[in-house]
Parts: C-alpha cells; sequence; structure tokens
C-alpha cells in the first residue's frame, strides 16, 4: 500500500513538472515573437541611463570625440557633449538599421524603434566648445566623530562634470556626486579639505576649508531639530560662504557667558552669529538690550560729513576707521567688562557689516556726498527703503573694506579692538521685517527701540547723517540721525569649533559643553 501512494505521488509530481516546463517554453517563444511590441525599460550605465528591451540591445562601444581626438569610453557622458547623430550607428546582423534612433538628453541614451533581437549600436559623442572655467561658490561640511561630509556649491555654464576631493595631503578621490563623506578619521582631528571642479572641457576650479571632525558649532546646530532652513549668501569666504537664517519666532536660544542669546544665523564659515537677549529668556523689553547710547554723538552739525553714519570713521573718507563711534565705546566698554575672559570662544574673523558703499548720489559734484547739497543713499537704503518704496531686497553681501573685524583678522577692516557689534538692517528684513511692516511676531521684536549698524543716507542739505534702528512696534526705521538714543543689542559670533549641547529652546538653549 505504501508503495502504490508513493507511485501516484511520483505521477503527480511529473505531471506538474510537464506542465510548467510547456508553459515556460511557450512564454520565451511568445515573448521573441513580439519583441517588437514590448516596451522598452530603462537600465542605468554608469552613469546616465539607457532605454531598451534588454534581450534587443549590446551597447557595442561608447567614443568621445574631444579636442581632435576620439577617445573609447566606459560611460555615457552626463554633461558636456552632444550626440553625433550622424557617426552613431545601429545595426542588426551587421547591417546598419535606420529606423532605430538614437536620443540623447539630460544625460540619458534612449534607443526608439527596436524591434529585433540581438541590435548592436555605438554611440559617438563630441564635446561642447568650452572656455569658461567653473565657479565654487561654498563648501559646506558636517561631521560626527569619525567622518566629515563635505557638500559643494559649485555652478559652470555648461555643467560640472568631475569633483575632486583631497583630505590634507592624501591622494584625490574623483566623483561625479557634489557630495563626499571622509570616513575613519579621529574626533577632535584638523583636516584641510580640499576640493576641485571639472568641466567636460578641463576647465578647472578649486577652493579649501579647514574642519575638525566631531558635530561643533553651526554644525551642531544645523543637525538638530531646531536648524534654521533658510539660506542665502553671506560674505564670508570671500562673499561665497552659504549662510542659514532663521525668521519668525523660533527655538534658536543660547545661553553663554551668563547671558541669553538669539542665533541669527549659521555664518557661511560655521560660526554663530547671535543676538543679545538678556541675562533671563526675555522676550521683550529693556532687559534685552545692555542700555541705551546716541549711534555717534560726535556728529558735528558744521562740519557737513558723510563719515558719521560709520561704525568707526575718518574725515571726509568714505570707509575711513580712525574713530570709534559713540556705540562703539559702549560696546567695547561693555566687552570688555562682560565677556573678555570668554574671548578664545568667540570669533573675530567673520566681522560685522557696516556697509557704506553709496549706491546712490543726488546732486553731487565730488561723488561722495561729503560737501555742498548733496544726498548719499547707502546700499541697505537702495535695497530695503527707496524713497518710501515696497523695497524689500536685502543682501547679505559686504565690501571687504566695511567689514569690521579684529586687528588679528584675516580679513575684512580688521579695525576692532574687540569682535563685537551690532545686527546689520539687511538681517532684519530676511526675517520678514521691513520699513512699513510691523512684525510683532518676529524674534527680533522687543517692543523698545534699538540700533542697528547699516548706514541710510546723508543730506548734506540738512547736514543729518541717518542710521537704520527697529521701531517699539518691529518695524525697521530710517530717519534715525546718529544723535538719537536709543538701545544697544549686542552681537557676537561664536567660533565655529566650539563644543555644544542642547536643543535650542529657552528650558534648554545651546550652550557651550565646557559650561
Amino acid at each position: 500500500m505504501k508503495y502504490e501512494v508513493l507511485k501516484r505521488s511520483h505521477l503527480k509530481r511529473n505531471i506538474i513538472i510537464a506542465v510548467l516546463v510547456v508553459a515556460l517554453i511557450s512564454a520565451i517563444i511568445l515573448n521573441f515573437t513580439q519583441a517588437k511590441y514590448r516596451v522598452t525599460e530603462s537600465i542605468p550605465l554608469i552613469q546616465g541611463t539607457i532605454n531598451f528591451s534588454p534581450s534587443d540591445l549590446n551597447l557595442m562601444a561608447v567614443y568621445l570625440n574631444k579636442n581632435g581626438d576620439t577617445i573609447s569610453s566606459d560611460k555615457v557622458p552626463h554633461v558636456g557633449y552632444t550626440l553625433n547623430t550622424e557617426q552613431s550607428i545601429c545595426e542588426v546582423n551587421d547591417v546598419e538599421d535606420e529606423t532605430i534612433e538614437i536620443v540623447y538628453e539630460n544625460g540619458l541614451l534612449n534607443f526608439n524603434g527596436l524591434g529585433n533581437k540581438g541590435t548592436k549600436c555605438t554611440a559617438y559623442f563630441d564635446l561642447i566648445p568650452d572656455s569658461e572655467k567653473p565657479v565654487i561658490n561654498g563648501i559646506n561640511s558636517s561631521s560626527d566623530d569619525t567622518s566629515i561630509i563635505i557638500t559643494v556649491d559649485a555652478t559652470d555654464n555648461i555643467g560640472i562634470y568631475y569633483y575632486y576631493y583631497k583630505l590634507d595631503n592624501e591622494e584625490e578621490v574623483r566623483s561625479e556626486e557634489a557630495s563626499y563623506t571622509f570616513e575613519g578619521l579621529e574626533k577632535d582631528s584638523v583636516h584641510t579639505i580640499t576640493v576641485r571642479v571639472e568641466d567636460a572641457a578641463g576647465n578647472e576650479a578649486s577652493d579649501s576649508k579647514e574642519v575638525t571632525v566631531g558635530l561643533k558649532g553651526g554644525t551642531f546646530i544645523l543637525a538638530s531639530e531646531n536648524a534654521p532652513t533658510n539660506s542665502t549668501t553671506d560674505w564670508t569666504n570671500e562673499g561665497k560662504g552659504i549662510t542659514y537664517y532663521y525668521t519668525g519666532n523660533p527655538n534658536n536660544w543660547v545661553q553663554f557667558a551668563g547671558f541669553y542669546w538669539r542665533i541669527i544665523r549659521i555664518n557661511g564659515d560655521g560660526s554663530i552669529r547671535m543676538i543679545y537677549q538678556g541675562t533671563s529668556a526675555n522676550t521683550t523689553g529693556t532687559e534685552t538690550q545692555i542700555g541705551t547710547s546716541t549711534f555717534n554723538s560726535i556728529w558735528d552739525y558744521d562740519l557737513d560729513d558723510n563719515m558719521y553714519v560709520g561704525f568707526k570713521f575718518t574725515n571726509f573718507q568714505v570707509h575711513g576707521t580712525g574713530t570709534n563711534s559713540s556705540i562703539l565705546n559702549t560696546l567695547n566698554n561693555w566687552y570688555a567688562s562682560s565677556l573678555s575672559d570668554e574671548t578664545k570662544y568667540i570669533d573675530g574673523n567673520a566681522g560685522f557689516c557696516g556697509d557704506r558703499i553709496p549706491s546712490t548720489i543726488e546732486n553731487s559734484s565730488n561723488g561722495l556726498g561729503g560737501t555742498g547739497t548733496t544726498t548719499t543713499y547707502y546700499g541697505a537704503y537702495i535695497r530695503l527703503y527707496n524713497k518710501g518704496t515696497s523695497n524689500s531686497n536685502p543682501s547679505l553681501q559686504c565690501d571687504s573694506r566695511d567689514i569690521y573685524t579684529t586687528t588679528d583678522s584675516s580679513n575684512g577692516n580688521k579695525s576692532l579692538q574687540y569682535p563685537i557689534g551690532l545686527v546689520t538692517a539687511d538681517e532684519i528684513a530676511l526675517t520678514g521685517i521691513t520699513w512699513n511692516n510691523a512684525n510683532t511676531g518676529s524674534y527680533l521684536y522687543t517692543g523698545e527701540y534699538y540700533w542697528t549698524m547699516s548706514p541710510n543716507r546723508f543730506d548734506s542739505e540738512v547736514d543729518s547723517p541717518y542710521v537704520f534702528y527697529v521701531f517699539d512696534d518691529g518695524r525697521l526705521g530710517s530717519f534715525g540721525t546718529v544723535n538719537g538714543i536709543w538701545g544697544v543689542r549686542p552681537v557676537i559670533n561664536l567660533r565655529s569649533d566650539v563644543s555644544l549641547t542642547g536643543s535650542g529652546t529657552t528650558t534648554d538653549p545651546f550652550k557651550l559643553s565646557v559650561e
């Protein structure tokens, strides 16, 4: 009986196998006979994509016609080339099939009209003539305790072909991606990262930056749940730094040196720019400032000189730095008494912008607005106010002559005794505050009048220098003569390599891990 059951089981199994074999053979025959009706598939080829039915096509070769030479390539070029349709060919049984169309768009190679098994194609590409060099706009970095992630912002008139990454003096690593990770590094070790970019024609650009391994400074904040999400470029890294700034009323609190601060932005060099908020987590009132001051009580009404709009100034010099303004003296005194012991954590190289480039000068004969009946309008005025119109085009670019940095800095005008300044009108405008729009929902609103360090204009007819300030209702004011008495809110930059803890809330503010 057992034997009979076993025989039946074998018979049943054999029948099932036979049916499956017949079905498989039928499917294969049907697949070949209907090849020309199939929808093509997409398969990546190292870089770019070839669309075809796998059993139909054999891509025999890819050739690049470059600078008079024909170079064999193992990939379809993703940028910088055009398809040479006259040279490119598809063959069936060694005979050209002119019904097949080869299409190349956005780095993708497509074959239209495939219908025969065993089609063989060869693609030729011509280099696009190009003599313009790429530009590296910025190098961003982030890090954990063992690795550094580099992201490159680079542009080219046609496109970037290769990115080269180098750690210290090690060999370059070539990639077609704008991001690369160096791994297996020691925590707190400092490395120089060099990036080189190249377009298809061989034009190059390079840049480098120093990075410390471990989540520190601005990197720590950008990796947190309360990171700023808005970005633009600023004056750091020769005007190519990508800065991330806050708007609204975010969790951007910092506790440092016994005071509370609000982060304005993570600068393009990774340092942390923040504004004084008081001895506790105050949001409004006089506690948010260290006191009041004129911007420049030294103003001589009879001298008829536009120098008094300067954070520092010199007689009849647009970008002079010979004399401190009154408000700078106020800031220096407070720094000496409150922050001098913390200087090792404060960055003196990021600087502060007091943009004194005359953008428009009316009725001027000398081009400076310093004498005669002239009115000089400075950059921030044109960008944000412009004679009462609804302008709001803030920029964080700044002429190096008006970037106030400390005497030991490597950039800027190197004129500050201490690394301290004020917020700029453009930084305020980036949060949504404008000259005619009260904004009590901004973290920069305090319910008090306070100064910025951005020159507004100089009206020689009434001998009046004006500097931007913030109204008590949150508006950006443009009629502040320098002898007005308003609040002083210090701004400093924490170094990019400080170690931080916290989450940015009022109960768990960002703070130095050593505090």
